[in-house]
């Protein structure tokens, strides 16, 4: 059966000291409980890229260097760098190019100071360099004679809905990790009282983020058995391991 906010409520009010039968009295529900456990959800998430939206095929197109990344009409291409790509609703950023041969990942400082003058390079047929751009978009180098078609892997929002939460929100993560939810709100609500729970507070969000490394070193050894016909051996590709 899938996680819901739900069915992690009770750890989340009993951590709260409040009663799940009667209802929580001193928190909202809809309005500070369910928020905080998603607020949970979505810090694990950036920290460690757990929900991950893999092999989207993405067309590059010709004669640009950074491109936008735009979903469903709502997007930064005519505000941002001009030229934009589909991407499914919930994407957050890029974190993966893929092709028949292989695409390193670098960043912008890094091509800058490997690589002077590589935005006046001339264009080719194959990309050899990509880099991400924030959460709104990527570049690549060298330019493209013609467009491309690359396969990419990107970080998605783990709840794909807007408030209220009414509790029925599916949580993407494994159960021996579904506490995270419950510890990061009974610390960002407790935090709010003055004196001891204050205090408690601090060290529950330390809890919290012992689960986050847990859950990093986890994700990281996935996303380093990515196989391909090109590497023949694993790609590492996560750089967000907390240690």
């Amino acid at each position: 059966m899938a996680l819901t906010l739900t069915s992690l409520l009770p750890d989340t009010l009993g951590r709260l000291e409040e009663n799940e039968e009667d209802g929580p009295v001193f928190w909202s529900l809809t309005g500070e409980v369910y928020p905080a456990m998603v607020d949970g959800i979505f810090e694990a998430a950036l920290i460690t890229g757990v929900v991950q939206l893999n092999s989207q095929q993405v067309t590059i197109p010709a004669g640009t260097t950074y491109i936008s990344l735009q979903s469903s009409g709502v997007g930064y291409g005519e505000g941002g760098y001009g030229v934009a790509v589909m991407v499914p609703v919930g994407v957050i950023a890029p974190l993966r190019m893929k092709a028949p041969y292989g695409i390193r990942k670098t960043s912008l400082k890094s091509l800058d100071d490997m690589t002077p003058g590589w935005e006046q390079a001339s264009p080719g047929t194959q990309i050899i360099s990509w880099f991400p751009l924030g959460v709104s978009g990527f570049g690549i180098y060298p330019q493209l004679t013609q467009p491309q078609n690359v396969v990419m892997d990107f970080l998605m929002c783990p709840i794909n809905e807007a408030r209220p939460y009414s509790g029925s929100e599916t949580i993407p993560l494994q159960e021996e990790f579904s506490c995270l939810l419950s510890k990061y709100a009974a610390a960002m609500l407790r935090c709010k009282e003055a004196g001891a729970e204050s205090e408690e507070a601090a060290t529950v969000f330390d809890s919290y983020m012992e689960e986050v490394k847990a859950l990093s070193l986890f994700q990281n050894r996935l996303d380093s058995l990515v196989f391909s016909n090109s590497y023949g051996a694993k790609s590492t590709v996560n750089p967000r391991t907390i240690v």
